[in-house]
């Protein structure tokens, strides 16, 4: 039996300007899991008062933890994928720079000569 907290990076390929939609779905799937956390989390602080049942708090944290843990993976996914993203981005604005700081110089030999 494979462990749940088992993880593997599956890749595939999207169009440069599908990528912010795509990140924003992860972050909502992060979200979720940190809102599921949140409310198993407060709940199991009133059943610790309310009820003193130990065990099923221990799991309640247990099982917030790992919706913690997988949260955070997606955001450390996310923040990777953007910041690449950004890189590229980055790069097609020098390439661009470049291209019309080249086609200036063109233009200003073929107008001295």
């Amino acid at each position: 039996m494979a462990d749940n907290r088992t993880r593997v990076r599956i890749a595939y390929t999207v169009a440069l300007d599908e990528v912010p939609a795509r990140i924003s779905t992860l972050i909502k799937e992060a979200e979720a899991d940190v809102e599921t956390a949140a409310s198993r989390l407060a709940q199991a602080a009133e059943d610790l008062v309310l009820k003193g049942n130990i065990k099923e708090v221990v799991e309640a944290l247990t099982k917030s933890r790992t919706e913690l843990m997988s949260a955070d993976l997606c955001l450390q996914d996310c923040h990777d994928l953007l910041a690449n993203y950004h890189a590229v981005q980055l790069e097609g604005v020098l390439q661009d720079a470049e291209i019309s700081e080249e086609e200036g110089e063109q233009k200003l030999v073929e107008h001295e000569e």
